[in-house]
């Protein structure tokens, strides 16, 4: 018991120490990874706070003339509880952040109980160690958007669905419950965590499972309100033709096209998730727990992670944020290949210098990890590497002074919103394929105030010419371009 709490008293620390770094440069522009995902994130969060708390007509920025209602989201549970924030400190981007820390922490104590209940205390210290401080898991778990809190509310279904399964009781039931309700409401594709759920039941009821009726409402009680919010958000479409067409099976074709795999698993899982040596281990602790049971459910939860990936292969391929659910489970496996290397080393009959030069291999390969890890997240944050989020912000921010209220405007920046949201004003995105004269002129007829851009956007010269010759330039720097149309 002592040496429990011990273990236990670690992990806390690791978190809290890892709550401590995503707390560095907190109150930098949200544009350093995914900018277009975080400030539409962040526009729907304000616009919670500006125009009415109804969580269930969510509002964007780009939505031209309209109010910005937007369908085929997830349920925004996320920004809601930021702008509650709002409500209370006031609007400050960090609060955003703030959330996304707290959610990690809370994804990461999770994960820790969940892998202390099927492997060792130490396997369990060094799968939350590679967890808390992975590269990738690092820059998402402190976004302004969702996946930190999918990620929490993810594993804590897992862990709590397992307990019920061993012990029963309604306040398990009730956990599990809530923790999958809100999952599936807020990443849909969490849904596919249900095959590790059913490994659970098929373990313990074989297929009798399916007269279980704690089961069923399990069932009923975490699938209706998804099935009814997806539901809505398909007719929230309807009233302003916008979509961030989230909900898309992926078409067969891009099975035979190697740059699918190329990309989601070597470029993404293997070398930014992973960062190579970790991949390494991955396969070895899958080899070394291949045959133990106790791994069956960490085993399935990593498939149906890898299953969603061919699902929505479209979007993994896009998004890079989508693959970052794998370094759960995968943590597991890699904290057990760890671990079981030393003695799988010393268990061999070779000479005692074979076994120490192997030894220092494997402890130099060890150490890399970290080293590695510590590169790319300092790397990431660099001076120069951020300098150039400042100017969307100074540009939108100078908008945001000489415009009225009510100005609509264009912001051109890679299709996304950013301009948008750091302007503080509804119009439209677009990007250096869209924009042309045409569309500026279209815009311009249907309310457009002012245009804006950055050096980040390359648009056409004769563009940028046309719009210096015949409307007014507020401001031309060396960094952006605002007009006033």
């Amino acid at each position: 018991m002592q040496y429990d709490r011990k273990n236990t008293k670690l992990a806390i620390l690791i978190i809290i120490s890892g709550f401590l770094v995503r707390l560095i440069n907190i109150k930098q522009p949200i544009l350093e990874v995914a900018g277009w995902r975080q400030c539409a994130t962040a526009s729907i969060a304000r616009n919670f706070y500006y125009n009415g708390m109804n969580l269930f007509y969510p509002q964007v920025l780009d939505g031209g003339t309209t109010n910005g209602i937007i369908g085929e989201t997830e349920f925004h549970l996320y920004p809601f509880a930021v702008a509650l924030l709002y409500k209370i400190f006031g609007v400050h981007e960090y609060l955003g952040r703030l959330v996304s820390i707290l959610a990690f922490c809370g994804g990461a104590f999770f994960l820790y109980r969940l892998s202390r209940k099927y492997v060792d205390e130490a396997t369990s210290l060094i799968a939350l160690l590679f967890y808390t401080f992975n590269p990738y898991i690092f820059f998402y778990s402190r976004s302004f958007q969702p996946e930190s809190s999918m990620l929490f509310l993810s594993i804590s279904m897992l862990y709590y669905f397992s307990e019920w399964i061993d012990k029963e009781g309604w306040k398990r039931f009730a956990l599990m419950t809530l923790c999958a309700t809100t999952a599936f409401l807020i990443k849909l594709p969490t849904l596919c965590l249900g095959l590790p759920l059913l490994y659970l039941c098929l373990k313990k009821y074989k297929y009798n499972f399916v007269m279980q009726w704690q089961l069923w409402l399990f069932v009923c009680l975490s699938l209706i309100p998804t099935f009814l919010w997806y539901k809505h958000s398909h007719y929230l479409v309807s009233i302003n033709n916008l979509s961030w067409s989230n909900l898309q099976l992926s078409n067969y074709s891009i099975y035979l096209d190697f740059s699918f795999y190329s990309r989601v698993f070597y470029t993404e899982i293997l070398e930014r998730d992973l960062l190579f040596v970790g991949g390494a281990f991955l396969i070895i602790g899958i080899i070394f727990t291949f045959k133990k049971k106790e791994f069956g459910y960490i085993r399935y939860w990593l498939l149906a992670i890898i299953i969603f990936f061919f699902l929505g292969a479209e979007k993994t391929m896009v998004h890079t944020y989508y693959t970052i659910p794998l370094i759960a489970p995968a943590s597991i496996f890699i904290g057990y290949a760890i671990c079981n290397s030393t003695r799988l080393i010393s268990a061999y009959k070779i000479t005692r210098i074979r076994k120490a030069i192997l030894l220092t291999l494997y402890l130099l390969i060890v150490v890399s990890l970290p080293i590695i890890g510590y590169h790319k997240i300092t790397g990431r944050y660099e001076a120069k590497r951020l300098a150039k989020d400042y100017p969307v912000r100074d540009a939108g921010m100078v908008v945001d002074k000489i415009a009225s209220k009510d100005d609509l405007i264009i912001g051109s920046l890679w299709g996304g919103p950013e301009i948008l949201y750091y302007s503080n004003r509804r119009g439209w995105s677009t990007g250096v394929y869209a924009c042309s004269i045409g569309f500026i002129e279209s815009c311009r007829n249907s309310g457009a105030k002012y245009f804006v851009t950055t050096k980040l956007d390359v648009i056409d010269s004769s563009v940028i010419d046309y719009l210096k010759k015949n409307y007014e330039t507020i401001k031309s720097t060396n960094e952006y371009l605002i007009v006033k149309l």
